[in-house]
């Protein structure tokens, strides 16, 4: 709008004092080092506005060169530049088809380009790994830039789906602090933990988790049950468990009282012969609502035959329920703690009816 005000500006200025400048042209002289320079005040105003127009056109080149500054006008290196960048366009594709052979190979041309290296070798470390070129895959990593959070993360991936989990925590535990933000980074490292069975360190970790929220809300749930029920029970084994210990004591309280750790703490309990009171601390943190979290740790834990009153509680809520397959695969546990195989198979049974994937 501004833009066409100015213009309609301008058009009446010239249509106001066009006619008297052509009438009175006027006359400059500029005298510069001992030469002169005569011109009339209209050809000063042409000449001032054909500059403008020639700095502008001049500006909007430039702008153009330097976005383009990575391409180079020798048109051999040209040529080599463009076919990279199709190879990349390539390799992204079968990338996302996870057709990993290709992907390795056109990643691998793409890097004849400089543009985005880095970027480019993080893809093509991970198409070679999937590709089973593990070597290649360790060049790439190898040619990253040192102390940046993404090579730690793609190093520490790779060893991690080699089955080096301690060496993941190894290279993780540099770069992963209290104050750390990367939320990639430390999710990573708490899971190389869980993997290498590093349960004290793990359980250190968690305030950090919380304090830079590596994970949301919904998603902290879940892992409550993917660190502490099997944290509590091996370290119990390992007679390393202790509640007055700074790594559990430093825990929020409502990390420590959460249904996750009292499934852990019941998980020690079995595990030391105290059936009853791991049935007692079972019944009185299990949740309906729970249950499909709960299941795989529960089955995990050895009862026996303390398991009478879990098993009413689990009848009690299939009268409202009786269509829900988790209480039935809960009954199929229980049943199996008392050596009942055949009523654990009907229950087994009825499971699979409503939750095919229990297979």
């Amino acid at each position: 709008m501004i833009r066409w005000l100015l213009l309609i500006l301008a058009l009446a200025a010239a249509m106001l004092f066009g006619p008297s400048l052509v009438n009175n042209p006027g006359y400059i002289k500029v005298i510069v080092a001992g030469k002169v320079f005569e011109m009339t005040a209209l050809g000063l105003i042409i000449m001032l506005l054909l500059a403008a127009v020639v700095l502008w056109l001049l500006s909007v080149v430039l702008r153009k060169l330097l976005r383009l500054q990575h391409v180079s006008f020798n048109f051999l290196r040209w040529r080599r530049q463009r076919k990279a960048q199709h190879a990349y366009e390539l390799g992204l594709q079968a990338y996302a088809k996870q057709q990993w052979q290709l992907a390795d190979q056109y990643l691998a041309k793409a890097l004849h380009d400089d543009f985005m290296q880095d970027e480019k070798r993080l893809l093509a470390a991970y198409a070679a790994f999937y590709a089973g070129n593990a070597a290649r895959a360790n060049s790439y990593v190898a040619a990253l830039p040192e102390g940046h959070d993404s090579t730690a993360f793609v190093q520490a991936d790779i060893l991690l789906q080699q089955g080096k989990a301690g060496q993941a925590c190894v290279l993780l535990a540099e770069r992963v602090n209290a104050d750390t933000q990367d939320k990639g980074l430390g999710q990573l490292y708490l899971y190389a933990l869980q993997q290498a069975g590093q349960w004290q360190q793990l359980l250190q970790m968690v305030p950090a988790a919380l304090k830079q929220q590596w994970f949301d809300k919904e998603k902290w749930q879940q892992q409550r049950f993917n660190i502490y029920p099997a944290a509590i029970s091996q370290l119990s084994q390992q007679q390393k468990f202790d509640e007055t210990a700074d790594y559990w004591q430093n825990l929020p309280s409502k990390e420590r009282k959460s249904t996750a750790a009292n499934i852990g703490r019941a998980w020690a309990m079995a595990q030391n012969g105290q059936n009853d009171a791991a049935e007692k601390l079972l019944l009185s943190h299990l949740q309906l609502a729970e249950l499909p979290m709960l299941l795989p740790y529960i089955r995990q834990i050895p009862l026996g035959k303390s398991v009478l009153k879990l098993r009413k509680q689990a009848q009690h809520w299939l009268r409202e329920h009786s269509s829900n397959g988790y209480l039935y695969a809960l009954l199929a546990y229980l049943a199996e703690q008392e050596g009942e195989l055949q009523q654990a198979e009907l229950a087994w049974s009825k499971a699979r009816q409503y939750e095919p994937h229990f297979g």
